[in-house]
């Protein structure tokens, strides 16, 4: 967020109108790079055991498809690099939401598998 408000004040101070893609970290991840990431600045470690989406429970959040290259989904951010959006490093925006979520002094977010939602997915994915 940070960085986006970055570009847009100076968007707004060089009187710069358009269209950018400010999207993305300066270097491309994956979603299991993400994680890894996650889990290294969190000090833990994870299995990432990808699964069959027919096996997550529904309604659920939108399941991230393990493709590398899914054309739909990307865009382009060197017109907006071009107009000065910086790029903080992943780990130092994991790193700052973890802050944040350990600060805010509510019990953790409810998203995701409960434990034994995880065990089910992970079971049915064995047997198949």
């Amino acid at each position: 967020m940070r960085d986006l408000a970055r570009l847009v004040l100076r968007l707004l101070q060089d009187d710069r109108p358009g269209a950018f893609h400010a999207v993305g970290p300066a270097e491309p991840t994956t979603l299991g790079g993400l994680i890894a990431t996650c889990a290294e600045v969190a000090g833990t470690e994870v299995d990432v055991v990808p699964v069959p989406p027919e096996t997550a429970p529904r309604p659920f959040f939108p399941l991230v498809r393990a493709e590398p290259l899914w054309p739909g989904q990307q865009r382009d951010p060197a017109r907006a690099r071009a107009a000065g959006l910086p790029a903080t490093p992943l780990a130092v925006t994991v790193a700052d939401v973890l802050a944040w979520d350990r600060d805010r002094g509510e019990p953790p977010l409810g998203h995701g598998f409960t434990p034994e939602q995880e065990a089910r997915a992970l079971a049915e994915a064995d047997r198949r």
